[in-house]
């Protein structure tokens, strides 16, 4: 099976899955939902076990690259965004006051602990993947 034939069944998985969720949202059975969506992960698991994709050089630099400009926007987005919902009620702004909007704080608190958590499983992985492929000055 090649990539061309694996595409074309991934989207056929994908709108079965996507019907089957739907009957069972309308039905209210979220029982046959998660079923719909676990049976068809599975079965995209088996085909694509089947297919031979390969990657050459250029598609695995164009990946590092697209991945590390991500990180590059996405953690100073997601830190400013926490700054902004951190803002005391102080300030002075109504928004951020203790009142009908008492679930920014709680919402800033979140994006702080994602944020954290992006910066460090950033910073182990590199850690690890510069002594795996020689950075560390071994002595």
């Amino acid at each position: 099976m090649n990539i061309k034939q694996y595409q074309q069944i991934r989207v056929v998985i994908v709108i079965f899955i996507g019907i089957i969720v739907s009957i069972g949202v309308v039905k209210n059975s979220l029982v046959l939902a998660f079923l719909a969506v676990i049976t068809g992960m599975l079965f995209l698991i088996l085909v694509r076990s089947k297919t031979k994709i390969t990657i050459d050089e250029r598609e695995k630099t164009i990946r590092e690259k697209a991945a590390n400009i991500t990180y590059a926007i996405f953690a100073p987005t997601i830190g400013i965004g926490t700054f902004l919902l951190l803002i005391p009620s102080r300030s002075g702004l109504a928004v951020f006051s203790k009142g009908e909007f008492i679930y920014l704080e709680s919402l800033g608190m979140i994006f702080a602990y994602l944020t954290l958590f992006l910066i460090s499983l950033y910073a182990i992985s590199y850690y690890f993947y510069n002594r795996k492929f020689g950075g560390a000055n071994e002595k």
